[in-house]
């Protein structure tokens, strides 16, 4: 749960027996809509000024009296400040996460009954204001110590600039390097992002060893005729499926065998 200023969360829960019960479902639409908007602006003690919430809906007076008469809310002042009476079904708040309503006093001058959660301090913060007002805590960042972190100094260079780590780097760099014989171009290939890019994506799906021998044929392929055509990497992932198709169509011809072109099957 995130806690902002006002001590209103961000997130809230419906119980799903109450949503469904007969009661509430023989409500008026408006009366329902109502109640579910009071719990979305509720603070952790269930506590909303309803007033402002009808305003902003549209709604009658009406609307208010039925979910009243339900006990569905209870009145805490004649401002229409209102609690939220089955709160804790609806909303379980931890105790250290727990932010007091300003209103909370009348609810135990009026409905002492009514069950409330006491607030506890944080163990991971050493200041308790600083989680009242809305701040952060970040007293536990100090104690991670960063021999646990278990990146080297490639990795951590690699993912600022979103490049992949070095052992990918290197991947991508050898596979590019056997497309020499078919593409005389081919060191271009190395600074080409969107080159690169299609390689890292085929090393994940095929792996790296059977894109190496399928590199490696395709001087022998490409000759070879109704071959596609395929000297970089974006035209091998486009081609991929039309080459796998070829290679196996003419496996077992004897011109494919003296070619030595054998592929590990799908």
């Amino acid at each position: 749960m995130i806690l902002r200023k006002d001590a209103m969360a961000n997130r809230r829960m419906f119980s799903n027996r109450i949503a469904n019960s007969a009661k509430f479902l023989q409500m008026p639409s408006e009366s329902q809509l109502l109640y579910f908007h009071l719990i979305l602006r509720a603070d952790d003690d269930g506590i909303v000024e309803s007033y402002p919430v009808m305003r902003l809906l549209g709604l009658a007076s009406d609307s208010f009296k039925i979910l009243i008469a339900k006990d569905y809310i209870r009145e805490l002042n004649e401002d229409q400040v209102i609690v939220i009476t089955d709160w804790n079904e609806h909303n379980t708040i931890r105790a250290d996460r727990k932010v007091d309503s300003i209103y909370k006093h009348l609810l135990k001058e009026t409905y002492p009954e009514l069950p409330t959660i006491e607030p506890k301090p944080r163990s991971d913060v050493k200041n308790n204001s600083q989680r009242i007002n809305g701040g952060p805590s970040t007293d536990g960042i100090s104690k991670v110590k960063l021999s646990k972190v278990k990146l080297s100094k490639d990795n951590i260079i690699s993912q600022q600039v979103g490049e992949p780590d070095t052992k990918k780097i290197n991947e991508v760099n050898y596979l590019i390097g056997l497309f020499e014989k078919v593409n005389p171009s081919f060191k271009r290939l190395y600074a080409n992002k969107t080159q690169r890019a299609a390689l890292t994506r085929m090393i994940k799906e095929h792996g790296e060893e059977r894109l190496q021998e399928i590199i490696e044929k395709l001087s022998d392929i490409v000759t070879k005729p109704y071959a596609p055509k395929i000297t970089t990497p974006v035209q091998l992932e486009r081609d991929f499926g039309k080459l796998i198709i070829f290679i196996k169509q003419n496996q077992t011809s004897n011109n494919l065998k003296r070619g030595g072109v054998y592929v590990i099957e799908e």
